[in-house]
């Protein structure tokens, strides 16, 4: 796993260009990047920052072992120097997960990561979906397939419906017919 941090003071450090080296890093089509576009002086970006700092000491070792993940946060004006970025950010902080070298962009706030709060806990749940072999997109397929038979009732209702006195014509269909036996 790759972290980075690029800001206005260190982003030319050593001989090398972060902003570059973050740019072809973006570019491999393989690789998982998870970007935090920050501003200075932002209130919201000064609380988000701490927090995404803390991802390097908490991710699970399997993730940090990983080659194809990137984690980065660079500010909004160098920024703009990456070809690969395909879009500006519409407010700050901007956290975005990109794959398909810059075609493939989410962003956090968009994602099914399901408590939003901007701590170090919600960003871990985020790359850990997304850095899923699968991609995170396995489990909804079959979960879609898993309901195509048996129409839109949840197991639940399903369950309760009493087959010796079904209530209305749809409950005695599924009696008829839709209940394994």
């Amino acid at each position: 796993m790759v972290f980075l941090y690029i800001n206005q003071k260190n982003y030319k450090n050593d001989g090398k260009n972060l902003v570059e080296e973050l740019d072809k890093l973006m570019g491999k089509k393989e690789n998982k990047i998870f970007l935090l576009i920050f501003m200075e002086g932002c209130g919201p970006c000064a609380a988000t920052r701490p927090e995404w700092a803390k991802l390097k000491n908490v991710l699970p070792d399997d993730l940090l072992n990983r080659d194809d993940i990137v984690v980065a946060s660079i500010d909004h004006e160098l920024c703009e120097q990456l070809k690969n970025l395909k879009s500006k950010p519409p407010s700050f902080p901007t956290m975005r997960f990109i794959t398909g070298g810059g075609d493939d962009v989410e962003n956090y706030e968009d994602s099914k990561v399901e408590n939003k709060d901007r701590t170090v806990d919600s960003f871990v749940e985020w790359i850990k979906m997304k850095s899923s072999k699968s991609g995170g997109k396995g489990k909804r397929k079959t979960r879609k397939l898993r309901n195509k038979k048996g129409g839109k009732w949840s197991a639940k209702y399903k369950r309760s419906i009493n087959c010796k006195k079904p209530r209305g014509f749809s409950q005695k269909q599924y009696c008829k017919y839709g209940r394994k036996k």
